[in-house]
């Protein structure tokens, strides 16, 4: 964790609003792009990261010192976004407010590429994943976690981590064989 983050976090703990402030702004970004994909619903997911945030502002004092933010922060988000979907009917997909990318990143000229439409179907063959196998992919290629903060996320053993996030891409390629792939740019006939 870099040290400005692990200064501001000190000064959350100390109940200091305006580091609050800068964390929400450093995360939210992401928060509420995982939170839409989880949940299909720009007010579900902003619901989502409200829940998410307040948690965190009124939990920080129990986030140990040295273990990666983003992944405790993620677990929080995922547990609020599963709790408000159980309470929900499920809404159809918002093909309005579809991310252009999937990586916070656009060091990839084929993901950077890709048009809208095509965002759109892969958008549409993600949801049709189980949560199981939708989670660590929108984690890893979404919110840009590392296969190890994903496990430190879910509280699952690296090796299923790796596991689902195979099985992840592979349900993918049968979905929706013919694309560009953005989880790793390999096309696919």
């Amino acid at each position: 964790m870099p040290s400005a983050e692990i200064e501001l976090i000190r000064r959350c703990k100390n109940h200091d609003e305006a580091a609050f402030a800068e964390l929400y702004q450093q995360h939210i970004q992401f928060a509420y792009g995982t939170a839409l994909i989880l949940v299909k619903n720009p007010n579900v997911a902003t619901d989502v990261c409200q829940e998410a945030f307040l948690k965190v502002f009124q939990n920080i004092k129990r986030f140990r010192d040295g273990e990666p933010f983003r992944a405790w922060f993620y677990r929080i988000l995922i547990n609020e976004a599963m709790r408000l979907t159980r309470r929900m009917i499920r809404w159809p997909i918002p093909t309005d407010k579809i991310p252009e990318k999937w990586s916070p990143s656009a060091n990839n000229p084929e993901t950077a590429a890709v048009s809208k439409e095509l965002c759109i179907e892969i958008w549409e063959s993600v949801q049709r994943l189980s949560p199981k196998l939708r989670v660590p992919l929108v984690l890893r290629y979404y919110a840009d976690l590392s296969e190890d903060e994903i496990a430190k996320t879910l509280h699952i053993p690296l090796g299923t981590v790796k596991s689902r996030l195979n099985r992840g891409r592979e349900g993918l390629r049968r979905i929706f064989p013919k694309t560009v792939e953005l989880l790793g740019g390999v096309y696919h006939d």
